[in-house]
């Protein structure tokens, strides 16, 4: 069996067909059904049925995912290491976008810095699935909200978010709540609140983003509950409205998770220090102005 048929059997059973595989490996459908024919022929069995128009995997087919999943993980490994001990090596790192937006640019910058050996190389999704992107080695290490605890997976605490209730300044608001999709960390807490302070009659509408959120917020149109940092510096902050939440978790833990075993642990570890450190620093920052207006 050869790497480039395995990962073309695995990329069809994450994407859910042909024609995703097709467009993750960037090359078209026959090439791939070409590849899974030729892994059949090699087995000597079928690793796929129809169910409708879905691909489901054979009882042969979820054995050969296994060792897929693992083989290629070894195959990874194994470039990863030798690309890191020649000194230079990519690190793939996940994230929200609301995280991309607020705290990664700072970080980026210093790594880029201090270690220019290593390239950052950025992805961006939901929470949870960038948790399944960390397991099947789609990214190196991922930075979320709430990380779950997996046997598989590292987590390194690295900021303490407060949580606050948005409403527009000047004006009433909808009841409505307003979150992200599925998936979200904020949208999480959000409907947690929403439970907890009897407020489950209001109406929930979903956006695709958090500036969004804020900007029909800021419009009267509804309220949230999101992380204070996603406000702060907006361009919506001073149409806002910031109160720390009554109900539910006062925070949100921000962590960096990795696998396990990964030969980039050094690159993630150096990654989470910077934020740790930056992280020290803000709270530095916010105490002393707070002290200085006490004192004024």
């Amino acid at each position: 069996m050869e790497i480039l048929t395995l990962k073309t059997f695995k990329t069809v059973v994450d994407e859910g067909g042909i024609k995703g595989a097709a467009d993750k490996l960037h090359t078209v459908q026959s090439n791939i059904t070409n590849r899974i024919k030729k892994l059949e022929n090699e087995l000597d069995t079928r690793l796929f049925t129809l169910a409708g128009r879905k691909l489901q995997l054979t009882p042969s087919g979820q054995q050969l995912c296994q060792y897929a999943d693992e083989i290629l993980q070894l195959e990874y490994q194994a470039k990863s290491a030798i690309l890191r001990d020649q000194g230079s090596y990519e690190l793939r790192i996940g994230m929200p976008e609301t995280f991309a937006a607020v705290h990664m640019p700072l970080a980026l910058k210093q790594l880029k810095q201090d270690h220019s050996n290593i390239q950052a190389k950025i992805f961006t999704d939901t929470s949870d699935r960038l948790v399944q992107a960390v397991l099947n080695n789609k990214v190196d290490c991922a930075a979320i909200g709430n990380a779950p605890q997996h046997d598989k997976l590292v987590v390194i605490p690295i900021v303490k978010e407060e949580l606050v209730k948005v409403t527009p300044k000047e004006s009433d608001h909808d009841p409505v709540l307003m979150v992200r999709d599925e998936g979200c960390g904020y949208r999480n807490h959000a409907l947690l609140w929403q439970q907890l302070a009897g407020q489950g009659s209001d109406e929930l509408m979903i956006m695709s983003s958090a500036d969004g959120v804020l900007g029909c917020i800021s419009a009267g149109l509804g309220y949230t509950i999101i992380g204070k940092n996603m406000v702060v510096g907006s361009r919506y902050e001073k149409s806002l409205t910031m109160t720390p939440v009554t109900h539910g978790p006062k925070h949100v833990q921000l962590s960096i998770v990795y696998r396990k075993g990964s030969p980039l642990e050094t690159g993630t570890l150096t990654l989470a220090n910077i934020f740790t450190r930056q992280s020290m620093t803000s709270r530095r920052s916010t105490l002393n102005k707070h002290v200085k207006s006490t004192m004024d």
